[in-house]
Order: structure tokens, then C-alpha cells, then sequence
């Protein structure tokens, strides 16, 4: 059986028979060669694992970014919502009760006499009034009434102004002017307005 060291002997003995120039080129090819293995098997691999290290992060990063454009719509619902549900309570203040019409109708002929309106006719069309809406614990109302009134056009302006600034919530349906005839500032206005009104149920009782 041959011996190794032999073997490993006689190459280094034609190694050193070599010249410098042949010995530098082997051991050049040799360096070579060993960087060309670890390229093979350690550097890419590593690639291969940084690419898919690169896709990773990216599909993250696309990720966080969907999660930050969902929050802002969440945010932006919450808010609309909330300014929603704000606006909702400014007009439910605002609209009252079917059995406080007598006081609506004091209030609006006090705000007139504010102003130096004179109502000539206020009346409450009992008989037009429209359900709006219903549920089981409340029913809201459009009741029509008829304001007939002389005055200036400024002193009719600042006397609707400050009924919409009132706790009143109405919307006016039929607005007609016309010439009194008798004083040139002074204008009869004839003005229906419907007034938003609710009436409370009580819950029904279970057994």
C-alpha cells in the first residue's frame, strides 16, 4: 500500500524543482481556487438569503404602510362620526317637545315685539302636520305656521336671525312679500315655516 507522506513528499520536492514564476503561478491558482470555492458555497448562499431577507423586509415595510393608511381612514371615520354624532345633538337640542308649541308660538311673537314686527296672523296649521320619522322610543313632527307680519326688510331679517338662534328647528317653506301700500319701509311678509317637533314614548314595560 503506498504511503501518503510519499506522495506529499515528492510533490514538494517538483514543487521546489520548479522555478519562482511556476511556483508563484501555482500557488496563484491555488489562492484562486479557494476563493472561487467560497464563493461557491459560502458567499452564495448568503445572497440568496439576503434577497429573500430584502423581500421580506420590503413586503414589512408595505405592510406597516397599509396599517398606517388604514389608521388615518380609521381616524378619519372616528372623527366623521363623532362630528356627526356632534351635529346630531346641536339639532336634537334644538327640537322640542309637541306639547310646548303654546310656548314656541309666545317666543316667537316676544322676539317679534324685540324687533318692531308686527304679526298681524300666527297660526299653527294643526291639521298639515307631517310624521317625519318614527321609532319606539320617539316620533318627530313638521308642523306647519303661518306668520303674517308688516315690517322693514331689516327688521324682518334680524327677527328670522334670531329665531335660527333660538333652541327653535325649523325650516321655512313659503316666503312671499308684498307692498303694504300705506308707508313705503313697511312690506307685509307672509312666511310659512314648519317646526321640527318630537314626542317622547315610553319604552314598553315587560313582563
Amino acid at each position: 500500500m503506498t504511503n501518503p507522506n510519499l506522495n506529499l513528499n515528492k510533490l514538494v520536492e517538483k514543487f521546489n524543482a520548479l522555478n519562482d514564476q511556476a511556483r508563484y503561478g501555482i500557488l496563484a491558482g491555488v489562492v484562486l481556487l479557494v476563493l472561487v470555492l467560497d464563493i461557491i458555497f459560502l458567499v452564495v448562499p448568503q445572497l440568496g438569503g439576503i434577497a429573500a431577507l430584502e423581500d421580506q423586509m420590503k413586503k414589512l415595510a408595505a405592510d406597516m404602510a397599509q396599517v398606517q393608511t388604514d389608521k388615518s381612514r380609521i381616524d378619519q371615520l372616528r372623527k366623521g362620526l363623532q362630528d356627526t354624532q356632534a351635529g346630531f345633538n346641536t339639532l336634537d337640542a334644538k327640537v322640542r317637545s309637541v306639547q310646548e308649541v303654546p310656548a314656541i308660538l309666545s317666543t316667537i311673537s316676544s322676539i317679534a315685539n324685540q324687533y318692531g314686527v308686527k304679526i298681524e296672523q300666527l297660526t299653527p296649521a294643526q291639521n298639515q302636520q307631517e310624521v317625519l320619522t318614527s321609532s319606539p322610543n320617539a316620533k318627530y313632527y313638521a308642523l306647519p305656521i303661518v306668520i303674517r307680519a308688516y315690517c322693514g326688510y331689516h327688521m324682518f331679517g334680524r327677527f328670522l336671525s334670531k329665531l335660527e338662534s333660538e333652541d327653535l328647528y325649523f325650516i321655512v317653506k313659503d316666503f312671499v312679500i308684498e307692498n303694504e301700500g300705506k308707508t313705503p319701509n313697511t312690506h307685509l311678509f307672509s312666511v310659512t315655516i314648519k317646526m321640527i317637533l318630537v314626542e317622547r314614548l315610553q319604552p314598553a314595560k315587560t313582563v
